[in-house]
């Protein structure tokens, strides 16, 4: 099994150190793991919403975060575990010139996109849940998928990760989002970016991995290339409900995943992970 997104206490929502992490993989049968805590914030976010200084890891910490992952690769070899040094990026245009330049510091395997500021709003905090009221369903599912899609045209990311995570909640809007579904499996396709299969939204409230049956359909169709990750922030989610994650891409047509070392994909049978 593969897990390609996992957060150590690093990004400051989770826990455990990354050698916990390999431990845990080894005893859960995940041989191919991605650590990917989350790429420090730029400080004029931070300035401007406070809060975001617990949604990941402050600057001072990349270096060391880095030599972490290293250590805990020793570790895996040791074990039977290969450790790859991954990191989630917040893929808004605000910051994107800050995670280039971040991102050109170290030799990162792969890098995760995601979206989870609407504006001044980390939508998926659950203590901002109450924010969801200030929107129009249809039109907040159409501005998230807009940001998701200029994220994976950014060049910044190899995958895109928990890319409807806008269902977190369980709020979806009354009408059809096939629409939504289709164009941005056609933009993910033509920006060639991978997409992840998620199971911490079996955790969330929506009950349902990210992407939804429908989407993943759509992104097979596309084209687009899948992977793999359980988004743990604890040791003992690691590998979490990855049989259903195969299961789902089966479901979905897919015959085959991505893993990527040094930001270059190389393809895995179903039947291999």
């Amino acid at each position: 099994m593969i897990d390609l997104h996992v957060h150590t206490w690093r990004c400051r929502h989770a826990e455990g150190t990354a050698d916990q992490y390999v431990r845990a993989a080894a005893s859960c049968g995940v041989r191919t793991l991605g650590i990917t805590d989350h790429l420090p914030l730029p400080p004029t976010l931070l300035d401007r919403i406070p809060s975001a200084r617990e949604y990941a890891m402050p600057l001072g910490e990349l270096g060391e975060y880095v030599e972490e992952v290293g250590r805990a690769g020793d570790l895996g070899n040791q074990i039977g575990v290969e450790v790859l040094l991954g990191i989630e990026i917040d893929a808004v245009p605000e910051l994107y010139a800050h995670a280039s330049e971040l991102l050109s510091r170290h030799p990162f395997d792969v890098v995760l996109g995601s979206v989870h500021f609407i504006d001044d709003w980390a939508f998926d905090d659950p203590e901002l849940i109450g924010r969801y009221e200030d929107w129009n369903l249809e039109d907040l599912w159409e501005r998230y998928f807009g940001e998701m899609i200029d994220a994976a045209r950014s060049g910044l990311a190899d995958v895109v990760a928990h890319a409807d995570l806008v269902k977190k909640f369980h709020s979806h809007p009354t009408g059809a989002v096939g629409h939504l579904y289709a164009f941005a499996a056609d933009s993910l396709a033509e920006a060639g970016v991978a997409v992840e299969v998620n199971t911490a939204g079996l955790r969330k409230p929506c009950g349902e991995i990210y992407p939804a049956p429908a989407f993943l359909r759509e992104l097979n169709r596309a084209g687009v290339p899948a992977t793999v990750g359980s988004d743990a922030h604890a040791p003992g989610d690691v590998g979490a409900a990855g049989r259903q994650a195969v299961q789902a891409l089966e479901d979905a047509g897919y015959q085959s995943v991505v893993i990527y070392r040094k930001r270059v994909a190389e393809e895995v049978a179903l039947s291999d992970i």
